[in-house]
C-alpha cells in the first residue's frame, strides 16, 4: 500500500495535467458535499425525499425502480419512519 502512494505522489509531481485534474476532481467533490450539507440543512424532510427519488429515478434506465427505505433514509439522511411518512403522503397525493 505505501508503494502505491509513493507512485502516485510522484505521479503528481512529475505531471502538471494529472495534478490539475485531481485537483479539480477534488474541488467538485467538495463543491458537491457542500451542496448535499445545505440541502440537509436547509431543505424540508418532503423535499429531500423527492428529491432523492428523482435522482434514483434518473440513474435508472426504466421508470421503476426498488430502494429500501432503510437506504432512502440514509440518502436523505433522516429516520426510516419519515420516509414511510412522506412516501404515504406521495401515494395519497398520486
Amino acid at each position: 500500500m505505501k508503494i502505491v502512494s509513493i507512485k502516485f505522489l510522484l505521479l503528481i509531481q512529475a505531471n502538471r495535467d494529472v495534478s490539475s485534474q485531481m485537483i479539480k476532481m477534488l474541488a467538485n467533490n467538495i463543491a458537491q458535499k457542500e451542496e448535499q450539507l445545505l440541502n440537509l440543512a436547509y431543505n424540508s424532510v418532503r423535499k429531500r425525499v423527492a428529491d432523492a427519488l428523482l435522482l434514483l429515478s434518473q440513474k435508472e434506465d426504466n421508470k421503476s425502480f426498488h430502494v429500501l427505505r432503510e437506504d432512502l433514509a440514509r440518502i436523505v439522511g433522516t429516520a426510516k419512519e419519515s420516509v414511510i411518512r412522506m412516501l404515504t403522503e406521495f401515494k395519497n397525493y398520486g
